[in-house]
């Protein structure tokens, strides 16, 4: 396999690319829009008929002890109706969850390997095919949370073993949950610790470049007024940008590491 710095170079020559760098803000923004009218919709509905999730009666019981206040505790009936109004919005979550994982890792599988064709259609894949892809996230969540019960260790290992299940589904989709999982950990046998030290890198990566905005923030705060305001407004843009491009830019890596995993470790 290619080492860690050749990855990064190539991912970030595919995300300086103009072209490759716009189609992946396209898709993000169009998945995630959806998914968060989806939710809002949903969370609309629940406060039109006055109903509760277990997330909302939980923050709400927070709230009255901060204050100092009794909270009562919901009768079964209530209890019943939140349990049942939690799974549909798991549901819900769970499925356009998928949508957005599944559009982007299209779209930077497409980077990777420079393939244009179809690139918008195949990221709008997700949408053709949610119980799929919401079996699939629901089936990675358990499988991580329960690792993640023994200790932290064993989740986090856990997350590198199946953390190529989603490339594997999108080159596959009519393959199942359980054999995108299995033929994930097959791949990342022996890998995994690579794949540790290409994140590592960008973790501290991203935290070097979001640190560098302090001194503008505390220069903001010690003139104030009008400069004051707009150095904030800078170092906010500024901010925002830096966590979007290390967001394609590691997604892109991970791609680029996927392909060469493919070629290390030949099945899929």
């Amino acid at each position: 396999m290619k080492a860690n710095r050749e990855i990064r170079l190539e991912s970030l020559q595919r995300v300086l690319n103009g072209k490759w760098f716009g189609r992946m803000l396209i898709v993000m923004t169009i998945v995630c829009t959806v998914s968060n009218l989806a939710n809002g919709i949903v969370d609309r509905f629940y406060s039109a008929k006055g109903i509760q999730t277990w997330g909302d009666f939980l923050i709400a019981k927070a709230q009255a002890m901060r204050a100092g206040l009794d909270y009562a505790v919901p009768s079964s009936a209530v209890a019943r109706e939140m349990c049942g109004s939690t799974a549909f919005q798991m549901f819900i979550a769970f499925i356009f969850g998928g949508i957005v994982v599944y559009g982007m890792t299209s779209v930077v599988l497409k980077a990777a390997k420079e393939d244009e064709n179809g690139w918008c259609r195949e990221s709008m894949g997700g949408f053709s095919r949610p119980l799929g892809v919401a079996w699939l996230g629901f089936v990675l969540f358990v499988r991580i949370f329960l690792w993640s019960l023994l200790l932290v260790v064993p989740g986090v290992v856990a997350s590198y073993r199946y953390s190529q299940c989603w490339n594997l589904k999108v080159e596959h989709p009519e393959w199942g949950a359980s054999q995108c999982l299995a033929e994930s950990g097959r791949m990342m046998a022996g890998h995994k610790l690579q794949r540790f030290r290409l994140d590592l890198y960008f973790l501290v990566f991203s935290f070097a470049a979001i640190l560098a905005v302090v001194p503008v923030k505390l220069v903001a705060m010690s003139v104030g007024g009008l400069l004051g305001g707009a150095l904030d407004t800078v170092s906010a843009l500024y901010s925002m940008v830096a966590i979007v491009f290390m967001c394609l830019w590691i997604s892109v890596a991970r791609a680029v590491f996927y392909r060469e995993l493919k070629v290390a470790s030949p099945g899929a």
